[in-house]
């Protein structure tokens, strides 16, 4: 779907991640119509579980999006690495995902890849 860039906002130093969707994405019929509506969407979101979006934009025919950097392992390579959770952190993600997916569908949006 796209390449994830760590990278620094010029104007004020802030570290972002930046997401470059492939660029054929941006040719498929329908796509940068629903890519913006849903960017637009996201970045009303206001969740201490959710990354926070900040804006999004075109270069060079590929669509991108900036937003919050997390400094850390993701959840997927802490399992790929062999990691086991007792119940308790198990619970505690689950709950903490729970709360962000009932945010975001409170506010008209759902999560398509979980």
């Amino acid at each position: 779907m796209g390449t994830v860039y760590a990278a620094v906002h010029e104007e004020d130093g802030q570290r972002v991640a930046v997401k470059m969707l492939a660029p054929e994405l941006a040719k498929s019929e329908g796509f940068r119509e629903r890519f913006e509506a849903e960017i637009e969407s996201l970045r009303t979101l206001r969740h201490p579980n959710i990354v926070r979006l900040f804006g999004y934009g075109e270069e060079d025919g590929a669509l991108y999006y900036s937003m919050e950097l997390i400094d850390g392992v993701s959840l997927e390579e802490e399992l790929r690495a062999g990691r086991r959770f007792d119940w308790r952190e198990v619970t505690r993600i689950a709950i903490q995902v729970s709360r962000a997916l009932k945010h975001a569908h409170d506010h008209g949006i759902i999560h398509r890849d979980i």
